[in-house]
């Protein structure tokens, strides 16, 4: 694709390219009027001068711009410029720009700790199957798919080119099937039709890969890599790691079915069955939340009951004492007299 560093199109100046792929690329835009930068994904004007995908891709903006998900990236607006989608203008997407990178750069060829390989699928799968709930399958869901935003968060990106295009074209300028490789379903990789299980298995390749540094199968040409999630088993993943708790591995394992009605059928099951084989605490680490508040350590519990007890001691020795001493009173008090007077009454002496 050209460079369009420079250009305006519409509302916002193209300042600098972010990637790019098979697909689209991505520019870094200033939007003048808001006062803000944004990511702008436009189609190559191959692709953007075909009715039939200008009119899917349009289409499929608008159904993205209803999602409302906290770990799904949101979309901002949708246009054309220099022309129109027709006459081979720029289509493009507008969608928050996020600089912290994406779930790529966390994988570093090594395990990631289990704790954070829950929270991640946890969110991914979560944002899936919202999609899937409003009818949208992602087909290309990839960790570079995945951006990360400040806090660690992960926001799924991407959703429904590939579904989009498909039905223009079956292959890319390149010849290869839609998608990628490396985490692309037995069926996707067959060209038969798909539905939200070819996301699950998607969502398991990067489960494996969080959990063993690598990704199942790797080849020296992609059509190698497509052919060997069709018909080779699954590498298991505790040879690569044998810390690996096995439940750990059974999730994996059924993720990663080849049949994709031996698979879990949503991704809600998916990362139900994750959390369960991956407690939120795990044990022998602290507890993430605070103390409670005015909680006495132990040493200075006993230390208070002790003097608690000694001022009960104290009291209960007074009672006793001064009962004794009104005891002793009634029982031993002064002797008195009484001597008859003058009058016939006694005067007490």
């Amino acid at each position: 694709m050209e460079n369009l560093v420079g250009k305006r199109l519409g509302l916002y100046e193209v300042v600098a390219p972010l990637g790019e792929g098979g697909m689209a690329a991505v520019y870094k835009a200033y939007q003048p009027s808001m006062n803000r930068y944004v990511a702008l994904k436009i189609l190559p004007r191959q692709l953007a001068s075909d009715p039939q995908i200008a009119g899917r891709f349009q289409q499929e903006a608008k159904v993205l711009a209803k999602l409302q998900h906290p770990h799904i990236l949101p979309i901002f607006d949708f246009g054309h410029a220099d022309g129109d989608a027709v006459n081979g203008g720029y289509t493009y997407i507008v969608m928050p720009l996020i600089e912290s990178g994406t779930l790529t750069g966390t994988l570093k060829g090594k395990p990631l700790p289990l704790p954070q390989i829950r929270r991640l699928v946890s969110q991914i799968g979560e944002a899936l199957d919202y999609a899937h709930a409003h009818g949208l399958v992602h087909r290309d869901v990839k960790p570079s798919n995945v951006l990360m935003d400040g806090r660690g968060n992960c926001l799924l990106s991407d959703f429904g080119l590939a579904k989009m295009v498909e039905g223009g074209a079956k292959f890319t300028d390149t010849g290869g099937i839609l998608g990628t490789p490396a985490y692309m379903s037995p069926e996707q990789g067959q060209g038969l039709p798909l539905d939200r299980r070819s996301d699950v298995y998607s969502l398991g390749v990067m489960l494996y890969e969080m959990a063993t540094g690598k990704p199942p199968f790797d080849a020296e040409t992609p059509i190698a890599i497509v052919l060997k999630h069709i018909q080779e088993p699954l590498p298991p993943p505790r040879r690569l790691n044998p810390d690996l708790p096995q439940a750990v591995e059974h999730v994996i394992l059924k993720a990663l079915a080849k049949d994709p009605a031996d698979r879990f059928q949503t991704a809600r099951e998916m990362v139900a069955a994750l959390q369960s084989v991956i407690p939120a605490t795990l044990p022998g680490k602290p507890s993430t939340q605070p103390p409670l508040p005015m909680k006495q350590t132990p040493a200075k519990l006993n230390n208070a009951l002790f003097a608690l007890g000694g001022a009960l001691a104290f009291c209960l020795l007074a009672i006793i004492c001064a009962g004794s001493a009104v005891g002793a009173f009634v029982f031993f008090g002064p002797t008195r007299t009484y001597t008859p007077t003058a009058t016939g009454t006694a005067t007490a002496t």
